[in-house]
């Protein structure tokens, strides 16, 4: 009987060491702040934290690769400890509630206060992504995590069904190219110190003319 027990419990143990874990999002952890949509725009939009869009989806992406960039695999952590509206407080506008970004374009500065940049030439079939729509000029290396971006969660915003889910957009270098490079500062509750490249036009001229081809995430999942 003591060895059927024991095996019993052994059995018990191994099987819940075997049940995957559900992954919690601490981030949306509503118990942690006293008035957890406290200086938002509160609405009912489901799609987004407190109805605010500024604050980005309510869920975080999942699946190969956005889960380990931007999701619950990864180091990202939405308002970087604070509560929604202390996050808001400290990176928007008061008077136009827009984000506001860090200086010198975004770029660490070095010890004499100037942008640490520098001009660097992206290769045939590099890698770059992005999140945000194609009228901007800001890429990174392909799979960077969304943390190192020192990115608002807003970037993260796309309606259901949209063609890029999370404003996720993927390219490959298909002409070379000469950018502006450098390490990203931290901001917005974020470390940063991922590299961004300063294209010389927004994402759209740039396909247009041939420099960079879009990758489609569905036919080439492996990239």
């Amino acid at each position: 009987m003591l060895l059927y027990i024991a095996f019993i419990s052994a059995f018990s143990i191994t099987s819940v060491l075997a049940m995957p874990l559900k992954k919690r999002d601490n981030d949306h952890n509503t118990s942690r702040c006293p008035n957890f949509c406290a200086g938002t725009n509160t609405t009912s939009d489901p799609l987004y934290i407190c109805g605010d869009s500024r604050l980005g989806p309510v869920t975080l992406p999942t699946g190969i690769p956005l889960d380990g960039i931007a999701g619950l695999d990864s180091i990202y952590h939405r308002f970087g400890a604070l509560c929604p509206g202390e996050f808001l407080a400290k990176y928007t506008d008061p008077t136009t509630g827009q984000f506001v970004y860090p200086p010198f374009s975004g770029f660490q500065i070095d010890t004499t206060g100037k942008a640490f940049t520098a001009k660097v030439t992206l290769p045939l079939g590099m890698v770059l992504d992005r999140f945000g729509s194609e009228n901007g000029t800001y890429m990174s290396p392909g799979g960077a995590s969304y943390a190192q971006r020192a990115l608002p969660p807003t970037n993260l915003d796309a309606l259901p069904g949209a063609a890029y889910p999370y404003n996720y957009h993927v390219y490959t270098v298909s002409r070379v190219m000469v950018v502006e490079s450098g390490v990203i500062a931290p901001w917005f509750g974020q470390p940063g110190f991922g590299v961004q490249f300063l294209m010389p036009f927004n994402i759209t001229s740039l396909v247009e003319q041939g420099f960079l081809s879009r990758l489609n995430l569905t036919a080439d999942p492996d990239w």
